[in-house]
C-alpha cells in the first residue's frame, strides 16, 4: 500500500454559475436603485405641491383677519361688499396675477388648476388643487355641513370655511389644511 495522500484542494476562484449568480444580484440592486430615485422624485413633487396648499393656506388665513377692514389692500378679495361683485373669481384672478403668479404644480410645471376632487382613474388630476367650501346644512340635519367646489361666481363678501387639499401622483387627496377665508 502506498500511503500518497491526494493534496488537491477543491477550486475556490468562482465558477461561471457563481459569475452569473453575482451579475444577478447586481442587476437587481442598480434595478432597486433606479426605481428608489424615481419614487423619490415622485414624493418631492408631492411634497412640493403640498407647500403650494400650505402657501395658500397661510395666505387665507392671513387675509381671513385683515380682509374686512374698509383699507384692505386687495380689493378683489375683500369681504363685506356687494355679493354680486365681490366673488371667488375675481379673487382668485388676482392672486394668480400677483401672490401666487411664480406658484407652479411641479408635476407639470405649469400654474395648478383649482378643482372639486383628485379622481386615481384619471392621471391628469396630478399636483392639482383641491379647494372646497363647507356650506351648512339646515339645523337638524345629521351632517352639519357639505362640502362643494368654490366656483368662479361664488360670493366671498362673508366669511367662509374652506379645505384645501392636493393631488398626489396617483391622484389621490392629500388633505393640507381647514381654513376660514
Amino acid at each position: 500500500m502506498n500511503p500518497t495522500k491526494s493534496s488537491e484542494h477543491p477550486g475556490t476562484a468562482p465558477t461561471f454559475s457563481d459569475w452569473i449568480f453575482i451579475l444577478i444580484v447586481i442587476g437587481a440592486l442598480a434595478l432597486v436603485a433606479y426605481l428608489g430615485e424615481i419614487a423619490f422624485e415622485h414624493a418631492q413633487q408631492t411634497e412640493k405641491s403640498k407647500r403650494n396648499g400650505e402657501a395658500l393656506a397661510a395666505w387665507f388665513s392671513d387675509a381671513s383677519s385683515k380682509r374686512f377692514a374698509p383699507d384692505y389692500a386687495i380689493k378683489a378679495c375683500a369681504g363685506g361688499g356687494d355679493p354680486k361683485t365681490s366673488t371667488w373669481g375675481a379673487c382668485l384672478e388676482h392672486l394668480q396675477a400677483h401672490e401666487f403668479k411664480d406658484m407652479t404644480n411641479p408635476f407639470k410645471g405649469k400654474p395648478p388648476e383649482f378643482i372639486e376632487q383628485c379622481n386615481p382613474a384619471d392621471k391628469s388630476l396630478t399636483g392639482e388643487i383641491v379647494l372646497l367650501k363647507a356650506v351648512p346644512t339646515p339645523a337638524g340635519s345629521a351632517v352639519p355641513s357639505i362640502n362643494s367646489k368654490l366656483n368662479p361666481e361664488d360670493s366671498i363678501d362673508q366669511k367662509l370655511s374652506l379645505s384645501i387639499g392636493i393631488c398626489d401622483k396617483g391622484s389621490y387627496l392629500v388633505k393640507v389644511a381647514d381654513v376660514e377665508f
